[in-house]
Order: C-alpha cells, then structure tokens, then sequence
C-alpha cells in the first residue's frame, strides 16, 4: 500500500460534457403538419386544414397562400384558423386548363424557420349555357342573349362575350357586357356570325350561338311609267325596315339606258332624304329626260340600299317624244260582253284628238269589239274625238283573231299610235290566295280574291266542307264579308275545309281555297303578352292555343321559356299557365316562349316583348289652339295580372277612392271631389289622405304625385283592409292646380287617380 504522507494532492480536470445539436427530425426539434397534405376544392368552396406543432410551447401558425400571408383573391384566401376558400376565378398562370394548383403553407410562430404544406388543386366544374344556341338577327336589331353557369361551387358568374365571323373585321355587328347583340346596318358577306360566352371563372368553358344576320326589310321605287321629252318626274325611293330594326337608310342612284349614256339618258338629282315616320326612309329624286328620246325610247332608274345591294329598286321609264301616244292598260283580259276602260295620252301634239280602232275596223263592230263611250250602256259609238277615256266592250263569243288590238292614233300625225291587246275569255275567272294553307286551331288568316275578266272585283265569301255542319254551323271555322277567316277550335273530321269566293259579277263563277287545321301544339296569345323589364316579383304568364297535353291525368305540355322548359300547368288543351321569374324579365328584348307535348314536338314560338320600363312621367298638353299632338310613342304594356285575372277583368289594380285623413281620431274620409291640398304661406306643410282600392294596397308600393316633383310622399301607413294612409309634403312654391296621384306595384304596374288632388 503505498503511504500518502508527504506527497501533495494532485488537481484532476474533470472530463466536459460534450454538446450535442439534435437532428430536425429528432424527438426534439419544433415541427409542422398540416393536414391534409393535399385536397382538391372546387372554385369558390372552402376546405379546412389543421396545423400540428410538436416541440413548442407556442402551438400557433401563421397561414400563407403561395408564400402571401393570408392568400389574396388570385389564389385563394386562408382564414387564421385554417380555413381554405379557393378564388373564384382560376389562378391567371394556369392559362387554360380546369384545375391549377397551389401551395398552403402553416408557418410556426415559435421558430419561423419550421412550416409545414399542403398542395391545393382549384378545379373547375363550370358548366356554361345560352339560352338560345341559334338565331336570325335582322339589320340594325337588338336581341339579348343570356348564359347560365352552373357550379357546384361558387365561381365568378362573369361572362365575356365575343364575336366571330369571317365579315367581322369589316362589320359583324356588336356585342355589349350584357349579352345584348346589335347586328350590323349593312349586310355582311358572309351573313354568319358566332357568339360567343366564356366564363371570366374558367376561359376553358364556353358556349356559342350561331346567328344569321336577316336582310328583310323592302324597298319600293315609285315612277310614272312614262315621261315627255325634255320634260321632269319626281321620284321616290321608299325604304321600310321590319319592326324593331335599323338598317343603313344610304341609297345609291344611277341611271342607265340600252340606247343612251350620259346625259344623253336625262339627268337624275336627288333632292331629299327624309323619315316618313314608323321608320320609314323616303329619298326623292327629281329626273329630267334628254331633249329628244334615246332609240329604244327607255331609261332604268336604280336605287342601290347600302344595308343590301341585292334588294336594288328599278324602274323603267318610256320617254315620249312630243306627239306621242300613250294607252294604258296596254294588257287586259275580259269576259264576254263586259267591258274595260281605256286611258289615252296625247304627248306634245298640236290636236288631242284620237282615232279608234280595233284590229283595223274603225270604232270595230260587235263580232271584234266596239270602242264606246264610257259608262254609257247600250254602247254609244266613239271614232274619234278628244275623251281621255273610252270603253270597249267585247263581244258575246270569243273572236278570231284572239286577242284582239285596240288601236289610238294621234290624228295630228298618223304615224303615233299606241295600241292595247285585250284577250277575250268566255267568263269571269275568280282566284283565292293563298290557294292551299294549315292554319292552328283558332288562327285568323285573311284571304283575297281577284275576279279576271270583271271590273267589279266584289265576291261573297263563304266555308265549305263534308264536316261543315255541326257545333253550330262553325265546325269548319267562320270567314267574314272582307275575306278574313277565323279556324275552329278543333280540327274537323274529315280535315278539309273549302274556302269559296262567288263572284257577284257573274254569280255562277267562284274560286277556291283548301285549308287544313293543324292538330299539333300551337300558341295564338300571351297573357300578359308585354310586361315592363324589371318584374321584381315575377307573375304568371297565361298561354292561349290549342293542341296542348292537359297536365291532368297527365302527363301534361311543359312551356320552354327562352327555350329552357319549365313545369307548366295546363287546365285544358287549349290553356296552360306558367310561372315568370324576374330573372326572366330583367332585361329589355324578346323572350320566346313555345309549349312542348309530351311526345317531344313544340309549338310555333311566340315573344313575350319586355319593354324598357318608363322612368318618368310626361305630359302632353292639349289646348283649344293646339287640340292634337303629334308624333308621341307611348308605349303601354299589358298588366302582369294578365296571365291569372278572369278575361276582360284583368286590371287588378286600381285607385277606387281616396280623401282626407284624421290622424287624430284614426279615420278616413272617403269622397268625391279633389282633395285640397294647401300650401304653406312658407316653408313646407304636410298633408294627410288615405287612399282605398278593393284590389288591395299596401305599404309595398309606390305612391307617386304627378307634376314636377314639388308634391311628395314622405310616409305611408296600412291601416285597413287595402286602405294606406299616405303623407304628402307640400312646398310653398308648389305650382297650383289638379293632380294625378299614381301607384305601382313590385311588377311595374301602374294605375292612376286622374285630377284626384289639387294643389290650392
């Protein structure tokens, strides 16, 4: 054992501990998950995460969207709680495709160098429609198109639209934000044009309409068929557009001539382009004829429309050369022993007076025709003289040669003549047109009826058919003395009905028409047939016709409105009702409304017209001086009552009575005459009456005083069965004088208590 003593106590240095950095991933280190690690939302829905942190006392994140703190309206938002709500619209750097992806990220706040992720992919399910896919737009018209998007999301419900079409960089027409299609006032060339609707949420999704812009407006030259030479003739171009569209009213004139150029044709001067009204557009032109006729002796005059050149106008003009000889009709046809009036002209000449002929026999005789006096019976013998109007009678058999001519020869210079070949024909002739036509039940369609060889074009009309004898006597339908037939409720059996028109000349002639009724769906009225844009409530819309599937025992017609089909009620074949949202009716145009049977087969499409409603009143003053006001449009639209009222009880709103109230004792004088309403001597005074209808009013409508807004209503109060209390403000400067007070309902319906209140 070895001894201690003497030997000093040595200093040991303890061994250190050494310092060891724990891995991320260990035990120790703060991390984050979040969870899940990935989900797939549909734009506009949300999806919840949860954030776990481990190793830190501190547990809370700070969530972030594409490294944005927060997320912002590109790529999505994310709540301080985890709450994920995709952007309505796909993320711009996903260019086109149905989804895109983005990161969701859980930052610790303990160590902000730890964060966990998740990948969110933004899928689309959008699904984008028009309400109609094909139409025909006339030149310069309006229509309106609407696209639904579907989702099962919440997108952006916005719409880009565009045009396409091989006429559009020269002009296919224009497209609003709206949806609301103008088509070009020129025709395009081609005439086709795509619409196109694509969603602001996913571009990817589109929809199109195929449109055909329609040029069918007319077009109408009126010239006198001939002119002297060296003398003038006005001219006039009419162009008529269809209802509601606007086409270019530019017209191009030009005058040509087969043995003319130039001036040597005469000279054409338009002198003024003006509205006829309705729409209508008049040029006028004034032509002067060359000093001596062109050989042939004709011009073409030509009116071009820019809106569509293939709708030019012409007419032709004979120039006369002084002395000349002019008969009309040049053409005739004529029964036996009737007669026909013919007009002559004697251009230039020193003597009117004319020599008669027929095929060469003077005055002719009675086995060719005779040339008479007019109007006078027995025929009294013309030769020659100065009348400008002479009959000729034919005779009791058909002639030989047939037609016959009938000569004027100037008696000044026998080389003018003019002559009129009239054919000869046993008896009158009567024709119906339009000579064979299917009508619906109930339609109404007019039919005219010309009698060749007669003068007297005077028929009696009458229906004929093997069917015609039962309900009443109207199986086959009914037809007045002006030729307008009315259809039958039902189609007759056997389905063939006569249309006959007698001639009252010669009453054992007749023409005939066929008519067959049509056994389909068909729609003959709309009630309302017209409403105002902006029905906030909506209403029912009642449709009249007949072929319809009665929805009891079922299954019944469905209504497509603006061709989407909508769950109809239909009391009968010839009835059914349908609800009309306010959606529907919210924007000014045509909305097409059909009925469809069950075994797939629609109606004819009928428009219920939304006009734009009117924002303001306007007075039309009438005096004693000035009794008659022109070129007002009032515009007036059928109530929406329409579609549920009992027919011709359909004004469901209305002002029965109103006076003063006592907002003392709470009652209502009810009376006669124009409630005073007086003036303050300054300042303003208020002024209670109540106002009564049996239709029902309340405190939802909109009670207005006509005049220039100095009368106003401040307050309204329900105090009795359809009975509101209403409160007007009068103004010291209010203008005296009678008032009308107006209410409107949500739908836009209006009615008005004339000269009920005056303003002392």
């Amino acid at each position: 054992m070895q001894g201690c003593a003497g030997v000093g106590a040595a200093y040991v240095t303890p061994t250190p501990t050494p310092t060891v950095t724990a891995p991320p991933n260990s035990p120790g280190a703060i991390a984050v998950t979040v969870v899940p690690a990935s989900a797939a939302v549909i734009l506009g829905n949300a999806q919840t995460f949860t954030a776990t942190v481990t190793n830190a006392g501190d547990t809370s994140v700070v969530w972030s969207v594409n490294g944005v703190v927060g997320g912002n309206a590109a790529v999505g938002t994310i709540s301080t709680t985890g709450v994920y709500a995709a952007p309505a619209d796909l993320p711009a750097s996903a260019g086109m495709p149905a989804t895109a992806a983005v990161q969701v990220t859980a930052t610790s706040a303990a160590d902000t160098t730890k964060s966990g992720t998740a990948t969110v992919t933004i899928e689309s399910d959008v699904v984008i429609a028009l309400s109609t896919t094909a139409a025909a737009v006339e030149l310069g018209a309006t229509r309106s198109f609407r696209a639904s998007i579907t989702s099962s999301g919440h997108p952006d419900l916005g719409v880009r639209w565009t045009l396409l079409g091989a006429a559009c960089s020269a002009g296919c027409g224009a497209v609003d934000a709206d949806g609301n299609f103008t088509a070009p006032q020129i025709l395009p060339v081609p005439a086709n044009v795509t619409l196109t609707a694509q969603s602001v949420a996913d571009p990817s999704k589109q929809a199109a309409a195929a449109l055909t812009i329609t040029s069918n407006f007319t077009l109408q030259l009126s010239a006198p068929s001939s002119v002297a030479a060296g003398t003038s003739a006005g001219i006039v171009a009419t162009l008529t557009p269809v209802a509601g569209s606007n086409p270019s009213e530019v017209l191009t004139w030009s005058l040509s001539g087969g043995g003319c150029s130039g001036a040597a044709c005469g000279v054409l001067n338009v002198v003024t382009a003006q509205s006829a009204g309705g729409g209508v557009n008049a040029d006028s032109a004034t032509y002067v004829a060359p000093p001596s006729a062109p050989s042939p002796n004709t011009v073409t005059i030509t009116a071009t429309p820019q809106a569509d050149p293939s709708k030019r106008a012409q007419a032709t003009l004979l120039i006369q050369q002084n002395g000349s000889v002019i008969l009309s009709p040049s053409t005739a046809t004529l029964a036996a022993n009737h007669r026909v009036t013919l007009a002559v002209q004697v251009v230039g000449a020193t003597s009117a007076r004319i020599a008669w002929s027929v095929n060469g026999v003077v005055g002719g005789n009675t086995t060719i025709g005779q040339i008479c006096v007019t109007s006078v019976n027995p025929c009294q013998p013309v030769t020659n003289g100065t009348a400008a109007q002479v009959d000729y009678l034919a005779p009791g058999a058909i002639p030989s040669p047939n037609p016959v001519t009938v000569q004027a020869t100037s008696a000044a210079d026998s080389t003018k003549n003019a002559t009129s070949q009239i054919t000869i024909i046993n008896h009158d002739v009567v024709t119906v047109q339009p000579a064979n036509v299917t009508l619906a039940p109930l339609a109404v369609q007019g039919f005219t009826a010309t009698v060749i060889g007669a003068s007297n074009q005077t028929v009696v009309w009458q229906v004929e058919g093997s069917a015609c004898t039962g309900a009443g006597g109207t199986a086959c339908g009914a037809i007045n003395s002006s030729g307008t037939y009315t259809a039958p409720s039902a189609a007759p059996s056997p389905n063939s009905i006569q249309i006959v028109a007698i001639s009252s000349d010669d009453p054992t002639q007749s023409g005939t028409a066929n008519v067959v009724i049509s056994t389909g769906a068909n729609i003959l009225a709309l009630h309302p047939a017209s409403v105002y844009a902006g029905a906030a409530g909506g209403f029912t819309l009642l449709v009249d016709g007949s072929g319809f599937a009665a929805t009891g025992p079922g299954p019944g017609s469905a209504v497509l409105i603006a061709g989407v089909a909508r769950v109809a009620s239909c009391s009968s074949t010839t009835e059914c009702t349908v609800p009309i949202t306010a959606a529907d009716v919210a924007a000014v145009g045509n909305v097409t409304v059909q009925v469809q049977n069950p075994d797939g087969t629609s109606s004819n499409g009928v428009s219920l017209v939304v006009a734009a409603s009117n924002i303001s009143g306007e007075v039309i003053s009438l005096t004693s001086g000035a009794p008659v006001a022109t070129a007002q449009d009032i515009v007036v639209v059928d109530p929406t009552t329409a579609g549920v009222s009992v027919s011709g009880d359909d004004i469901d709103l209305n002002l029965e009575a109103l006076g003063a109230f006592s907002a003392a004792t709470d009652t209502c004088a009810l009376g006669g005459n124009p409630v005073a309403l007086q003036r303050p001597a300054s300042g303003t005074a208020n002024a209670d009456l109540c106002v009564f209808s049996e239709s029902g009013l309340d405190t939802s409508m909109t009670f207005m005083v006509s005049g220039p807004g100095d009368v106003t209503v401040i307050a309204k109060q329900l105090v009795g069965l359809g009975i509101v209390h209403l409160t007007l403000q009068i103004p010291a400067t209010a203008l005296p004088g009678l008032r009308t007070l107006f209410v409107q309902n949500t739908n836009l319906d209006k009615a008005a208590a004339s000269g009920a209140l005056e303003v002392n």
